[in-house]
């Protein structure tokens, strides 16, 4: 039997931490590529953000979060930290649409803040593991 942070590795251990990661990789890879065409300039982000009545540096403001969010996510030990901050955005995200009657594009960004939020759960930061023993 594998130890994993004095934790034994048992098989709903492992299957727990196989999700974690799937859901990780998930959202990983949809900031990489929505923060990376927001912070180029991508056609699409500059025409919405602009129809939303946003400043352009916010457009890129959001790309570096959601890069930000890519990197931190990937790290354990922080992803709790990355997650929230996507899920900061994944608000902002909801507030937009539902504001300007977009309520086909509300879908996925409730799922990825539910996502967020597992993440944020499963991952919770160390001050917050010490705080509770």
């Amino acid at each position: 039997m594998t130890v994993r942070a004095g934790i034994p590795m048992t098989k709903g251990r492992i299957a727990k931490e196989v999700i974690l990661w799937t859901i990780t990789l998930f959202l990983a890879l949809v900031c990489l590529r929505s923060g990376w065409l927001k912070v180029a300039g991508s056609v699409f982000w500059v025409r919405d953000f602009h129809r939303w009545g946003y400043p352009d540096w916010f457009r890129i403001v959001v790309g570096i979060a959601e890069l930000t969010s890519m990197a931190l996510l990937l790290i354990p030990r922080f992803a709790s930290y990355g997650a929230s901050l996507f899920a900061v955005i994944m608000l902002g995200a909801v507030f937009t649409h539902a504001t300007h009657h977009e309520f086909s594009r509300l879908p996925f960004n409730l799922l990825l803040l539910c996502l967020s939020l597992i993440i944020i759960i499963a991952r919770k930061p160390n001050f917050i593991m010490r705080s509770q023993k």
